[in-house]
């Protein structure tokens, strides 16, 4: 009994968390308040203020959701690839397909958000950390382990990242993905100039 109790806050608390994803990459992140994600999941107040007692607490634990969903998009993007294709390519593609995707863009909203908003830039802060160490996992694991052993790949890892990031927010701005393509290969190209050097 007490295992299916807890199955069933267990799938509250997720229905909650992709109520909350969907309404950011929707709407926004000034569509984002408890009684907005309340409505959206189809819960009680009670049963709201139980997983989440604050829109604070809230957005500290849907930032690691949405990891969560960037990394099944980082997967699912890597799968239709062409896994015959160049590695590094294949890697950045799939990264920076992921990150155009809903949950990367909701991420990205909160960010933007957190610029004028303290309290947000500060439940930001700490969930990110971990979300940082996420994502430099599903980064290495796309790579492979002969490109993660290069003394020189944790530099060139942190430069994809931001570089796709700055890419991908860009996107709105883009009337085609002429561009992004072309930064992509050029990425591709110079990281394996970087990776191919002896350190």
């Amino acid at each position: 009994m007490a295992g299916v109790r807890q199955e069933r806050k267990r799938a509250t608390r997720v229905r909650i968390l992709d109520a909350a994803a969907d309404l950011l990459a929707e709407h926004g992140y000034r569509a984002l308040s408890t009684l907005a994600v309340q409505r959206a999941a189809g819960v009680s107040r009670g049963a709201l203020l139980h997983h989440f007692p604050t829109l604070s607490a809230l957005i500290g634990e849907l930032v690691g959701h949405l990891v969560a969903r960037n990394e099944a998009a980082v997967r699912e993007a890597a799968a239709g690839l062409d896994h015959g294709a160049d590695p590094v390519l294949r890697a950045l593609t799939a990264l920076y397909e992921s990150m155009a995707r809903p949950a990367a863009q909701a991420e990205f909203e909160l960010w933007a958000a957190a610029r004028t908003d303290p309290a947000l830039a500060e439940a930001l802060r700490t969930a990110e950390r971990k979300a940082g160490r996420d994502l430099r996992r599903v980064v290495d694991a796309l790579f492979g382990p002969d490109i993660v052993a290069h003394p020189r790949y944790p530099d060139v890892r942190d430069l994809t990242i931001a570089i796709l990031r700055g890419t991908a927010m860009s996107r709105p701005l883009r009337s085609s993905e002429r561009a992004a393509t072309a930064t992509i290969g050029r990425w591709a190209e110079a990281m394996t100039v970087l990776l191919a050097q002896d350190s």
